[in-house]
């Protein structure tokens, strides 16, 4: 898969400067704006999605200040309780969505004013050297722009918008022509179909779900190459497990389900393959690979071929 900063065979997952899409971990709806959309900040980036251009900035205050005890949601009162973080801190009310849609660490921190990376919902100057990370990438005035454009088109000019119907119609167009680019950038061949996710995390979900889709009865084995090398997340992630101590639809993930399946992703099983032996000396993961699938097949198990 092509990246600005990283390729991967996770999952096609576009991520760009902003994320694009909602979480693979649950229901492909939420509540609010940003987090339909999934201009969240701060995550990794495993491939590109380029949201629009054009410029503009965000004054004012940030409107999370409404209560949050008369929203009807789990998935709202978590959005409204980031947005009210940010804006403490004095982000704009377009900065403070940036928060939203994603996990832990898109989340402002009552002691630092920015992410667990140290990273802000702002642009960086022009004068500052940027440097990409799979980890977390400070958004860009090109890319910080083209959202704030596109986010002031869908939203600011029509408070209907706001609603669930009219707010989901106006960014399936959005979602259709972000797919439509990314497929034509990558020279896909037709009928192939793009997943966005908002991290590489959460892309761990999805050949997991295909996967129980097609073989419900069967057990799956997910065989993962390098592990120790694509993030912190992926371990618990491969397997149907939740990887963060917040998910987009549900707030703080409780205690006892720290360490718990999704509802449906139980029974993964996960294999690793490593880089090298402990001795240093390099392993053939394409061997070792195709040894694991076969062995699957010969249990009769489905395996997920992953790197």
């Amino acid at each position: 898969m092509v990246s600005l900063w990283r390729s991967t065979s996770r999952c096609l997952c576009a991520n760009s400067l902003f994320h694009v899409g909602t979480s693979s971990a649950t229901s492909p709806t939420t509540p609010s704006f940003l987090s339909r959309i999934g201009l969240g900040f701060m995550a990794r980036s495993n491939s590109s999605a380029v949201t629009g251009t054009g410029t503009g900035n965000s004054t004012g205050t940030s409107s999370a200040a409404r209560q949050l005890s008369t929203l009807t949601s789990t998935s709202e009162r978590y959005t409204e309780e980031a947005r009210s973080m940010a804006a403490k801190f004095g982000f704009s009310d377009f900065e403070s969505w940036l928060t939203t849609g994603g996990d832990d660490r898109s989340l402002i921190l009552e002691g630092t004013g920015a992410n667990k990376y140290h990273i802000k919902p702002r642009p960086i100057l022009i004068t500052q050297i940027f440097r990409g990370s799979c980890t977390g990438n400070p958004p860009t005035r090109t890319g910080y722009d083209a959202a704030k454009a596109l986010y002031d088109d869908l939203l600011q000019g029509d408070s209907q918008l706001q609603s669930s119907e009219k707010l989901d119609v106006a960014l399936r167009d959005v979602f259709e022509q972000q797919r439509k680019r990314l497929a034509e950038y990558l020279e896909l061949p037709p009928g192939t179909e793009i997943i966005l996710c908002p991290s590489g995390s959460d892309a761990e979900y999805i050949p997991i779900a295909i996967a129980k889709a097609l073989h419900p009865n069967k057990k799956i084995v997910n065989g993962i190459t390098q592990l120790n090398e694509i993030g912190a997340g992926t371990a618990p992630a491969s397997t149907g497990k939740y990887f963060s101590t917040y998910a987009p639809f549900l707030g703080r993930v409780p205690e006892e389900n720290g360490d718990a399946y999704l509802a449906g992703y139980d029974g993964i099983e996960g294999v690793v393959i490593d880089a090298r032996d402990k001795d240093g000396t390099a392993i053939d993961a394409s061997e070792a690979m195709d040894i694991y699938t076969q062995t699957q097949l010969a249990l009769n198990n489905y395996p997920i071929v992953h790197s």
